[in-house]
């Protein structure tokens, strides 16, 4: 997701606060861009918003859960144990397609970056976004509750840690731990 004022550009990859950002920019008079606009600005000061990948991470999974979930009409925490399923089969034949098993949730953070050649990012963690704004004049930007079912997550957060998927992120936890 990339928004835009006429002098700030701010992207974020998915699970990275999206309705808080909406809501700060929407208020902050940014407006939300598609692919083909992004790709026709030629000048712009811009950020890209990266989240705490310990954070992200449970959180991407816990929506390709319920994404699932949905499609087979059912909660998420029926459906924990398929997806758990096609997860562990995934890294155990070949970890190269963990990204394809839902490429917009289970993407690199900085995946989104990369897609727009004509953009110099600078990197600013999402925990410091506050600090970003009101340097830039702008109200403050507070960061709304997410949704999550802390039973999932504790289930998501055990597989995380016995299946290593935190590898697959390498760069995403190197870019964090960078800025």
């Amino acid at each position: 997701m990339v928004i835009w004022n006429g002098k700030h550009l701010i992207g974020t990859s998915p699970k990275c606060a999206r309705r808080s950002i909406v809501s700060w920019g929407e208020a902050n008079g940014f407006v939300q861009l598609g692919d083909a606009d992004v790709k026709n600005i030629e000048e712009a000061t811009a950020i890209y918003l990266v989240r705490n990948p310990n954070g992200r991470l449970p959180k991407q999974i816990q929506t390709v859960t319920k994404r699932f979930a949905s499609a087979q009409s059912k909660e998420p925490m029926a459906q924990w144990q398929y997806t758990e399923e096609l997860l562990r089969e995934t890294l155990e034949d070949d970890p190269k397609d963990w990204h394809n098993i839902d490429p917009v949730h289970l993407q690199k953070q900085t995946s989104a970056s990369e897609r727009y050649k004509n953009i110099t990012w600078d990197f600013v963690k999402l925990d410091d976004f506050n600090a970003w704004v009101t340097d830039n004049g702008y109200d403050s930007f507070e960061l709304y509750p997410e949704n999550a079912d802390p039973a999932l997550i504790a289930l998501i957060n055990f597989f995380i840690e016995e299946c290593n998927v935190e590898d697959l992120y390498k760069e995403d936890f190197q870019l964090y731990r960078s800025l």
